[in-house]
């Protein structure tokens, strides 16, 4: 059963084996007492297979100084060998104990306090809610808790408040009603960023106590959540200092392009400054987007209120045109020879040897007869050069005049 002093040994090395320290000062070599060992303030020890705790002396003479632990993905089982462990970090600061499947409850002793601690990550530890309240009585200085896939689906409500937490990951968790998440809000009244990626919440109620819960709010991730609806978006704006959000691969997105689902969701939070992580939003992109927004919805029977609302700040739009600019390749000309009436279709680029060799065919009339007819051609072609056109101006003229030309034989 490896110890945590045993993991600190196998991946830093072994404090009874003699380590001289030599340091170089104007030429001259200075040793250092043997037998000590300088432990880095960050212990990672995860994937170590540690157990237990270990002695108390090996743990206080591995652990002097560390301010950082993270013991993530080891083979804990019990909570007092934690807190043991945890006695001899007075100075910890950071603490990971991730995918450690604990099977006995949290008891912790009367006098234990994190005094220190400000960052904190219990994922995947299927820690209850009820004891994961009790562990944060002792962590006065908390700011960031990591409880994601810890299946919480119904959250109790604490007597107590957390002020000190600003931020909450509460990734992958089964809660899927809003107002489970607005437990979190009361118990942390000022929250500043909370991730509820890959949570199942299906909608954002109108009802909501956003800025209630919320009122310190800036960030928020719903990554991957089962939000089908634009009313759900729409409430986004009711957190009165949300300047940051995430929010993509959701139900409601699924029949946009790109382009399409980040216009309007810009149109849609006029508080957020950044999207999924991207670039600020700048002005016009904003107004851009707005304008599209109003143009999708203008050909729609039921228009939402944040319509209304942009159409009162940039008016009634136009549809946009949509309007090719590449140039006609081939036209259809009426050809008149005797009492036949026939038209042909001629590609724009041909030469007039060209045009003539596809002529001879159709009425049955040999090359030199053709000769004046294709010369007048010519002509309104050497006209227009002579008048210094552009080869685009040139083109469509020419495309006019054959669209309305009759080749008389």
């Amino acid at each position: 059963m490896p110890s945590l002093p045993e993991a600190v040994d196998k991946k830093y090395g072994d404090p009874e084996n003699p380590v001289t320290e030599v340091a170089c000062i104007a030429l001259q070599l200075k040793r250092s007492k043997p037998g000590r060992q300088r432990l880095p303030s960050v212990l990672i020890l995860a994937d170590c297979d540690i157990e237990e705790a270990g002695d108390d002396a090996e743990l206080q003479k591995r652990c002097d100084g560390v301010r950082e632990l993270d013991i993530a993905n080891n083979k804990l089982k019990h909570w007092h060998e934690v807190v043991k462990i945890l006695r001899h970090l007075p100075a910890l600061s950071f603490l990971n104990l991730s995918f450690n499947r604990f099977e006995t409850p949290l008891i912790l002793p009367d006098d234990f306090q994190l005094g220190t601690l400000t960052r904190l990550v219990l994922n995947g530890t299927s820690i209850p809610w009820h004891e994961l309240i009790q562990l944060l009585q002792r962590t006065p200085r908390l700011e960031e808790l990591h409880v994601s896939m810890n299946g919480y689906e119904q959250l109790k409500r604490s007597e107590h408040k957390y002020p000190t937490v600003n931020r909450i990951h509460f990734n992958n968790n089964p809660a899927k009603d809003w107002q489970q998440i607005e437990v979190l809000g009361e118990m942390f009244p000022r929250l500043e960023a909370l991730v509820l990626a890959e949570c199942p919440i299906a909608e954002l109620p109108d009802d909501g106590h956003y800025s209630e819960y919320f009122p310190q709010l800036r960030y928020l991730s719903l990554n991957a959540c089962k939000i089908t609806e634009w009313g759900s978006v729409y409430n986004i704006n009711n957190f009165p200092l949300l300047s940051e959000l995430r929010l993509h691969n959701c139900p409601l997105y699924e029949n946009y392009n790109d382009s399409d689902r980040r216009s309007l969701t810009i149109a849609a939070v006029w508080r957020v400054k950044r999207l999924n992580g991207g670039a600020l939003i700048s002005p016009k992109e904003r107004e851009d987007s707005e304008r599209r927004f109003i143009r999708y919805y203008m050909q729609h029977e039921h228009k939402p209120v944040r319509y209304y609302e942009l159409i009162a700040l940039h008016g009634e739009l136009y549809p946009l045109v949509d309007i090719s600019l590449k140039p006609t390749k081939e036209v259809e000309v009426k050809i008149v020879y005797g009492d036949i009436v026939l038209t042909h279709r001629f590609n724009v680029y041909l030469k007039v040897l060209d045009v003539k060799k596809q002529l001879e065919p159709v009425v049955s009339v040999v090359l030199k007869s053709l000769e004046l007819s294709l010369k007048i051609m010519a002509l309104i072609k050497a006209n227009l050069l002579c008048n210094n056109l552009s080869t685009y101006i040139i083109h469509s003229l020419l495309v006019a005049w054959l669209l309305s030309l009759s080749v008389t034989l």
